[in-house]
């Protein structure tokens, strides 16, 4: 389909679902931007030619995290920061996923509970490695949560870029098990002990020590739920088997990293998966055709929209995160690592580049920035958002 068809989706059905449904405050204006993205409600940007040829007055994209439309250039910067760090190793790609039951408790706390989630799932790679059976040193780190399955449903899980070999204690590089990197049973365990411990103590209003907590520190039960009746859930989860899954590693990491990098932005599908759309019915192709028995599955558009609002993240929700020798605090010991490795010290880009620098690092043969006349890079030269009044010479 063309890009916009979910835009399309949301304007023929959003209002119907406004008038029924009772939205949280993240899926509105998630809704409200998704379907007004590069209209005349997200207000304009000029561009002008340097040498004063030609001028051009367009839309604002509404750059919102969860729009398809947006976050293609903020994505490939995430890309290239992670790239430019990378580690000349193979990597493993982990996925530790948790049981359904803790759905409900993760949608009436999603910030507090994805925090967690990558907590448990950190500690418990990190303290097994550092263990010399396995490792015995730090590695460097991708991680990335995603809260959705094949049919978009909710399926909470986390995917793990991880190092084959690490930074030992004495500076030297110690490669580990390309076939075999930790036995996963034992990674499943302690995660699921470490996850539940965690979740326990934040579900306690108090500390151990009796101190009271800050509202940001606490979980909430669902509703319908009592404290106790959570965590003997908690206990019960406690005595099943959890799954995680590390495959062998692989020597180059782009396309894992590409994998887990379109979620970032843009939400969790991508609209070149939607293959028809009748103004009822979306039929939407898999994005693992071979792990089903048919290419695709069809939903009801008002259905549609709400599995995907479902999955928008609350405001200040980072669903990327770096840890060991990929981490900002790391820097010295990722350049030790990376002297082992034949590699020259990590130097961050100074500055970011703008927009039009991405788009052409993206698109070489980009044209969309030049001056029709005289071929010259245009220049943003105002940005107007909604509520901001235009300066006079540009005023209607």
């Amino acid at each position: 389909m063309k890009p916009g068809i979910i835009q399309r989706i949301f304007k023929d059905h959003i209002d119907v679902i406004n008038a029924t449904h009772r939205l949280e405050e993240r899926s509105r204006r998630a809704a409200w931007n998704i379907r007004t993205c590069r209209t005349a409600a997200q207000g304009y940007h000029i561009d002008e030619c340097p040498n004063g040829d030609y001028r051009i007055l367009l839309n604002n994209s509404c750059r919102h995290r969860a729009c398809p439309l947006c976050g293609a250039t903020e994505t490939e910067l995430w890309l290239e920061r992670q790239s430019a760090k990378e580690l000349h190793c193979p990597h493993h790609h982990m996925v530790f996923t948790s049981p359904d039951s803790l759905r409900e408790l993760w949608r009436w706390n999603r910030k507090g509970f994805t925090n967690l989630y990558f907590r448990a799932a950190w500690h418990s790679l990190c303290e097994l490695l550092a263990d010399s059976r396995w490792l015995g040193g730090v590695p460097g780190v991708i991680a990335v949560f995603q809260s959705w399955g094949d049919e978009l449903q909710e399926h909470l899980h986390l995917h793990f870029i991880v190092t084959s070999g690490g930074l030992a204690c004495d500076g030297k590089w110690v490669d580990a098990n390309r076939e075999y990197l930790l036995p996963v049973p034992v990674l499943a365990a302690k995660f699921r002990g470490k996850f539940l411990a965690y979740l326990r103590v934040a579900l306690k209003a108090q500390t151990d020590i009796d101190k009271v907590k800050s509202s940001k520190e606490i979980l909430i039960p669902p509703p319908g739920m009592t404290l106790q009746q959570c965590l003997n859930m908690l206990n019960k989860l406690g005595r099943k088997k959890w799954h995680v899954q590390i495959e062998p590693a692989y020597t180059q990491t782009g396309g894992v990293l590409k994998y887990v990098g379109r979620y970032i932005r843009r939400g969790p599908l991508s609209e070149r998966r939607i293959s028809s759309y009748d103004g009822k019915q979306v039929i939407i192709n898999y994005a693992h055709p071979q792990k089903h028995t048919r290419p695709s599955f069809t939903l009801q558009a008002k259905d549609f929209i709400l599995r995907l609002l479902k999955h928008v993240p609350e405001k200040g929700t980072h669903s990327a995160r770096v840890y060991g020798l990929y981490h900002s605090a790391c820097r010295e010991k990722l350049n030790q690592a990376r002297a082992c490795l034949g590699q020259p010290a990590y130097q961050p880009e100074a500055e970011p580049p703008d927009t039009h620098e991405l788009l052409r690092r993206m698109f070489p043969d980009f044209t969309g920035d030049l001056c029709p006349k005289c071929h010259a890079r245009l220049i943003t030269v105002v940005v107007i958002r909604p509520g901001h009044a235009p300066p006079g010479r540009y005023a209607a």
